[in-house]
């Protein structure tokens, strides 16, 4: 059956839309109440199901340990699985990180890691540095100030009178939207630039730069020049502001790497975890430190200044240590960039001849694709088509989940979808997704005319 949300108890939903009953998943697949199967394209909302759907091993941990010890009282009480964990966590990430701190999301791990960026520029006696910058077109999590200090306007704007107005923002890096006639080369130095200008404007304000390495659902998997995150932490560095990578979604092999940060070098201070890190199997985010930044606070004497009720517990650590076991153990993070590869030079000969696309991009398997209504121009599609959700729709008919969204252009215009399937996907499904995406593309155009 489907459900029409409109007689559901549910606070928020899109009321005038009919759901099908999804009611078990199996590894790329989920199942409705009909039978029907659907490859599961998005990775959950978005970019969560890194080991697949069904894994018995995860839960079969799960369970164990909540017959064992679920949660403690962590103001008076450490615990083994918990240390083990950290230790898994800091031995998966880049050289130097060797603190880790795991809460319940994405919008904890960003939020969190802004508090210790501000904590630490007082620990050093800065209490001046209060500001955070954020890039346009960038979505970091759905907490007030992490909204405000991203740059997703069209998730941001209904709730700006509750920003304090504190937080700074620069352009993106989006090199397919670069200006007409600036070499790539260029468009990186006037980026750079800005950021300089920005810094030199605030130099006693700015705690920390936030930015996704491969930007998610805001952009569609767009990712930035050669060097930019490298001159970006250099001017970063030289100012002993924090460099913190939004790894929600581009963290625990997304993207063929074990980051999405060390496509470029490891140029964070701070990294925010989540999605990914539990499979789905469990609400769990983290922020992995690297030591020079945690030593300042250890040399201050205080404690991290923080802290939530599902603070480092133990079912947490068990669910994110049989992750990483699956990822580790099974090598997902080198088949990732395999199948990535594959999966991305199958979207371009799926979609290579409709005029309606305009860039495949991304690394790994965390991909996307850019809608324009010209080629050579990249005019946007008329924002009344909402062509990215027909086509989230319409590839929902041929089997395949994708997740459709606005606001390439300016942060409000412009079409794009984000792809992001579990790490376990195969070359034949990647076939098959590649396929269903250009039927639901086609059906897309059609329902719109084009």
């Amino acid at each position: 059956m489907t459900y029409r949300t409109l007689n559901s108890q549910l606070v928020v939903a899109r009321y005038d839309h009919d759901y099908p009953m999804i009611v078990r998943g199996e590894g790329v697949y989920l199942y409705d109440d009909r039978g029907r199967r659907y490859l599961d394209g998005s990775g959950c909302t978005a970019a969560v199901t890194h080991i697949g759907h069904g894994d018995a091993q995860v839960a079969d941990a799960l369970a164990a340990q909540a017959r064992t010890l679920a949660v403690h009282p962590t103001h008076a009480f450490h615990n083994p699985l918990v240390e083990r964990y950290f230790e898994r966590l800091c031995a998966f990430a880049p050289e130097g990180f060797t603190r880790a701190w795991t809460i319940s999301g994405g919008t904890e791990a960003v939020e969190n890691s802004l508090k210790l960026a501000f904590q630490y520029h007082r620990a050093k006696g800065r209490t001046g540095r209060r500001r955070f910058v954020g890039r346009w077109s960038s979505y970091h999590g759905n907490s007030v100030i992490a909204l405000d200090v991203g740059g997703m306007v069209l998730r941001r704007d209904f709730y700006t009178d509750l920003m304090p107005d504190l937080h700074l923002h620069v352009s993106p890096c989006l090199p397919y939207r670069r200006p007409t006639g600036v070499s790539e080369a260029a468009y990186e130095d006037a980026l750079v630039q800005e950021f300089a200008d920005l810094v030199a404007a605030h130099p006693d304000e700015i705690a920390a730069f936030v930015a996704e390495p491969f930007v998610g659902s805001a952009l569609g998997a767009a990712g930035p020049t050669p060097r930019y995150f490298e001159r970006i932490a250099a001017i970063c560095r030289s100012h002993d502001i924090l460099l913190i990578a939004d790894e929600v979604m581009t963290g625990f092999g997304r993207t063929g790497r074990n980051f999405g940060c060390e496509h470029f070098g490891t140029h964070a201070d701070i990294l925010a975890c989540a999605k990914g890190i539990s499979g789905g199997y469990l609400p769990l985010g983290a922020i992995l430190v690297r030591d020079v930044v945690a030593g300042v606070l250890r040399q201050s004497g205080d404690p991290f200044f923080s802290g939530q009720t599902y603070t480092c517990i133990p079912l947490a650590a068990a669910v994110g240590l049989a992750v990483l076991d699956r990822i580790e153990g099974d090598g997902l993070v080198a088949h990732c960039a395999d199948v990535g590869g594959y999966l991305k030079r199958a979207l371009q000969s799926q979609l290579g001849d409709l005029p309606v696309v305009g860039d495949v991009r991304g690394e790994g398997l965390f991909l996307g694709v850019e809608f324009v209504a010209d080629r050579a121009t990249k005019a946007v599609l008329p924002a009344a088509l909402g062509f990215s959700k027909r086509v989230e729709a319409a590839c929902l008919n041929h089997g395949l989940v994708v997740l459709g969204a606005r606001g390439t252009v300016d942060s409000t215009q412009g079409d794009h979808l984000l792809l992001a399937p579990p790490l376990i996907l195969t070359h034949a499904q990647a076939d098959e997704l590649a396929a269903a995406l250009r039927a639901g593309v086609v059906d897309a155009l059609a329902s719109a005319g084009l």
